[in-house]
């Protein structure tokens, strides 16, 4: 259905998934690569497009994962991460990071801050964070984290996803 709508989700919220994605979707997100490191210190990430600020004092961000993301335990059992803003030049590297099965760390150089867990060079913004708080929300837990560090270049124009797909905007 390509038409408007209008879905009441009082009684099975399940009953119709497909069409409360395709209205989630209709809001534009910005795109980022969540990196962290896994229980042997080796860096793990992926690709992300829930995250938001919380709080100016203390500075707060959060990122909201399914609990069936293979990155979760990794955040769990670290307790920090970065969150990677991603320009329109880096889709391939967005592509790269929501792929399953493979080691999406190849062919990327990163550095390191304070926790140690890795910091995309090159992007938008990277908030570097250590856990906060976690929430358990449905199929999701919502880490928030307090931002230890943070970079930001906004020469670059924003990579953005909406209706399941990568997007650019341009802004004056």
């Amino acid at each position: 259905m390509n038409g408007p709508r209008t879905i009441d989700l009082t009684g099975e919220a399940a009953a119709d998934a497909r069409a409360l994605r395709d209205a989630f979707g209709c809001f534009t997100t910005g795109v980022t690569i969540v990196t962290t490191l896994d229980g042997g210190g080796a860096a793990a990430g992926f690709t992300a497009n829930s995250f938001a600020s919380v709080s100016l004092d203390p500075p707060l961000a959060l990122i909201s994962v399914a609990r069936e993301a293979s990155c979760l335990p990794a955040l769990e059992a670290s307790g920090v991460f970065v969150v990677n803003v991603l320009h329109v030049g880096q889709q391939d590297l967005a592509r790269q990071f929501a792929r399953r099965g493979c080691d999406r760390f190849e062919g990327v150089t990163f550095d390191t801050w304070h926790t140690g867990a890795p910091v995309l060079p090159g992007c938008m913004a990277n908030f570097e964070c250590r856990a906060h708080d976690i929430v358990d929300a449905g199929d999701h837990r919502i880490l928030i984290g307090r931002i230890l560090k943070v970079h930001h270049d906004a020469e670059h124009e924003p990579l953005v996803y909406l209706r399941g797909g990568y997007r650019k905007v341009h802004t004056d």
